[in-house]
Formats: C-alpha cells, sequence, structure tokens
C-alpha cells in the first residue's frame, strides 16, 4: 500500500534520540492492547467502472486497489443493480426468467468480482427511480423477485454468477420522499422489510440481512428517532432476521458519528437486538447543496479539511464499534462537479480524502487494537494498532484549524515511518523529522508506523 499516490516516497527511518528542545502540546501514550480488533472499513459506493455520460470518465479498478478498497455497495448505478431494471413489471411472475433484464447488472456485477472486489447488494433503487411496490400483490411479487435476484448472483441461476458475497440490504432510505414517495407509509416499508428479510434467511440461511439505509435524520431529529423505533418494533414483533442496522451520516462534526453510533447501539440493545451489526453504507462530509463550488466545498470535499473530518470520522466508528462502512462514494460522474461526493475526480485522480482512504487500508493492516489517549484529552483523533511481527501503527487526525506539537510514549521507537494527507500537496507526503517532537498541522491525517 505504502506506494500509492507518495511524494518522493523512500522508507523513512528515524531514531528518536537527538531531541530538539521543543515542548510538545500533547503526549500520545499508547499502552497494551484493548482487547478488540480494527474492523476493515474499507468499502464505497457505486464503482469500479466510469460514472457519468463522458466516454473520458476512468474506470477506477486500478485505483481502487491501490487505496486498499475491499467492498462495493451496489446503489446509485441510475440502472444496473436495480430493482426496477432488473424486475421492471411488479405484476410479471417473478418464477419467470423471461420478467427480469439482468443485462447492464451483469455487466457492473463482473466488473466488481472481477477487480477482486465483494460485491454489498443494495435491493432497491437509486436516486433517479425509486418506485415501491404499489399494492400487496406487487409487494408479494417484490420479495420473490429479489430472492431470484440473489439466486442469480449468488448461486449462478439464469446465467448468473456465483459470488460468495455476504450482505443483502433491503431499500435505501426509506425514510426519504426520494426514495419511498408517498402515499407509500412507513409500514408498508416494515412490511416490505420483514417479509423480504424473512424469504432470504429461509432460502440462504448464511447470508447476513438487514437495512433500512436511513437518513442522518434517523438519529439526529425527533421524528427520525420515532421512525427507526417504530422500525425496529416491527421487525422484532415479527421475529424477522436483522444481522445489521445500516444508517447514513453526512456532517462536518467528527463527534456526530459517536453520538449517532450510540444512539443506534442504544435502540438495538433496548429492543433485543444485541447481537445486530451497525453498519454505515452512505457517509462523508456536508455542504450546501449539490454543486455548490464555494472555497468551503471545496475543502471539504477535495481538501486536507474534508480528509482530516473524514479520517476523524472513520475512527470514531472504529471506536464505536461499526462492523462495516462503505463511503458515499467512489467516483464523480463529471469533471465539472468536483465538489461532488467522489472520492476521485471524474477522469481517476484522487481526492484528498482517497489519499486518506490508501491510510486507513495500512491502519487495518495492523488488526490488534491497542489502548491509545492523548493529553489534553481530545485533542486529536487517535487509533493505534498492532501487526503479526509487532509492528506499530497510530493513525491520528487533526480536523481543527491550528496545528498541535505532540509526542509519542508507551511504544518502543526502533524505527518510525510517518506518511502525512493534507493541502501541502496532492499526494501523500513524508515529512522529515529530527526530534521526538511531530508536528500536525491543522486539516492533516497523519500515520505513524513503528517497527517492531
Amino acid at each position: 500500500m505504502r506506494n500509492v499516490f507518495i511524494v518522493a516516497f523512500a522508507s523513512l527511518a528515524v531514531f528518536l534520540g537527538a531531541c530538539r528542545p521543543v515542548s510538545p502540546d500533547v503526549i500520545v501514550s499508547i499502552s497494551d492492547p484493548d482487547g478488540k480488533q480494527i474492523h476493515p472499513l474499507l468499502g464505497v459506493n457505486i464503482g469500479p467502472v466510469a460514472a457519468g455520460a463522458d466516454p473520458g470518465n476512468a474506470d477506477l479498478t486500478d485505483a481502487y486497489r491501490q487505496i486498499g478498497v475491499t467492498l462495493i455497495r451496489t446503489h446509485d448505478y441510475y440502472g444496473a443493480l436495480d430493482m426496477s431494471v432488473m424486475y421492471p413489471d411488479r405484476t410479471r411472475d417473478p418464477a419467470d426468467p423471461a420478467s427480469y433484464d439482468f443485462r447492464s447488472s451483469d455487466s457492473i456485477w463482473r466488473a466488481i468480482v472481477d477487480g477482486g472486489f465483494e460485491p454489498y447488494l443494495r435491493l432497491g433503487d437509486s436516486y433517479n427511480d425509486a418506485t415501491p411496490p404499489a399494492n400487496a400483490q406487487e409487494r408479494a411479487n417484490w420479495v420473490r423477485a429479489a430472492v431470484e435476484v440473489v439466486r442469480h448472483y449468488r448461486q449462478g441461476q439464469w446465467n448468473g454468477f456465483s459470488t460468495p458475497f455476504r450482505y443483502v440490504e433491503i431499500w435505501n432510505e426509506p425514510d426519504n420522499r426520494q426514495f419511498w414517495p408517498l402515499p407509500h407509509t412507513p409500514l408498508e416499508y416494515y412490511q416490505l422489510y420483514v417479509e423480504t428479510a424473512q424469504a432470504l434467511r429461509d432460502t440462504f440461511p448464511d447470508l447476513l440481512i438487514g437495512g433500512p439505509g436511513i437518513t442522518p435524520a434517523g438519529a439526529l431529529s425527533v421524528e427520525g428517532n420515532q421512525w427507526i423505533h417504530d422500525f425496529l418494533a416491527y421487525v422484532k414483533a415479527h421475529n424477522a432476521p436483522l444481522d445489521f442496522l445500516s444508517w447514513h451520516l453526512y456532517s462536518n462534526d467528527p463527534q456526530e458519528w459517536v453520538s449517532s453510533a450510540r444512539f443506534y447501539r442504544q435502540e438495538l440493545d433496548s429492543i433485543g437486538f444485541l447481537e445486530t451489526q451497525m453498519h454505515v453504507t452512505e457517509w462523508n462530509t456536508d455542504i450546501r447543496m449539490v454543486g455548490d463550488q464555494s472555497a468551503e466545498a471545496f475543502a471539504l470535499r477535495t481538501g486536507g479539511k474534508g480528509a482530516a473530518i473524514l479520517t476523524a470520522a472513520w475512527i470514531a466508528m472504529q471506536q464505536e464499534g461499526v462492523t462495516e462502512s462503505t463511503f458515499y462514494r467512489g467516483p464523480d460522474p463529471d469533471m465539472d462537479a468536483p465538489t461532488f461526493y467522489g472520492m476521485f475526480y471524474a477522469d481517476g485522480q484522487p481526492k484528498r480524502v482517497a489519499l486518506a482512504f490508501s491510510l486507513w487500508a495500512e491502519m487495518v493492516a495492523h488488526p490488534q487494537r491497542l489502548s491509545v489517549s492523548d493529553s489534553p484529552e481530545g485533542t486529536l483523533w487517535l487509533l493505534a494498532g498492532r501487526d503479526q511481527v509487532g509492528e506499530t501503527a497510530v493513525l491520528i487526525a487533526n480536523p481543527n484549524d491550528t496545528a498541535v506539537k505532540y509526542t509519542i510514549t508507551g511504544a518502543e521507537v526502533k524505527q518510525l515511518t510517518l506518511l502525512q494527507v493534507n493541502d501541502a500537496s496532492e499526494e501523500i507526503q513524508t515529512p522529515e523529522m529530527t526530534g521526538k517532537v511531530i508536528e500536525i498541522a491543522g486539516h492533516t491525517v497523519q500515520l505513524i508506523i513503528i517497527a517492531g
């Protein structure tokens, strides 16, 4: 991973013996393993095929491999892998293969699996064409069709694929009128979820089934709190499987990932879903509107500020027990939309969040989580881990405006490598260091590798 997007990279070995007379602002203290593992939260939405209509837009297969993507959620291809395309007429017999059109969907699926990525199957529709079942008969057909779609991609049915993917997410943002328009009610979604989840469990006992991919309002508004409570109560009352609860968050405050995760965990536990995982299947910074090209929008979607906020969020999800995440999203659809949601521009060039993502992948290679803290507490966002040969990694995010000087204690430092992402370069940097005190600028991500 370390040969990716790095400025003048050479393995930087720095012995921390010659200490300059500089006092740190913060002490970063690493101690024993905390008994938990670092989760590979290395998923994205859409790709690796090029997005948008411009034939010059880039395929991201190699770029995804370089930064460490492992999981691709099949959402917002705007046609392919949407139920409204694969099973377009809800009145037709779901047992008849002539009722399906898998052509565009199979092309995308093949690109995902041939690229070496695991699909995260979202059963539903994209932003442009979400069409819930119109009545009970259509819902019954949709449920049966959902089973046949999974057979096609998991068991090779109808000239399909035998892909050992783990997750099926039922719908996307049913609390959002764009995806669940009036006059459809929340109860209709709860029914669709329960019936689909039960049918999938009966047919694929090992499949992990969940949803609903709720909007940020699920945790951040009174109405959203009630929606998710009612959903969980309905699923519990009908004894339907809920292997994972999926939720979304767009925010510029990393602490909201902490508060949201704690809210959902409390709701799950209070209703008896003690073993249900949490998945964050869309997440990014928040700008005023799509197409915003203000300086702040660029900072949040292309710059070091966004990379630092999102790294802090990634650390927060690790700390709060999130099992999977899929960033929204991989590619931009157009070079004229540089502040869109993508971590790559449409031509395939990485934004700084993609560079940070590659540091997250390096962090995941050190899966034994270590206890780490800073003093004064809360100054930086920190995650530490160790690999099988004793190498330690420390991921540090400074989403604030001001620089911080810190020193690391509690780890025997023989060799130290520093990798860094911020606005000083469009590539990963390897800053020179001359002493024990390290500086992290505002809106900066650093990865420290300490040789075992």
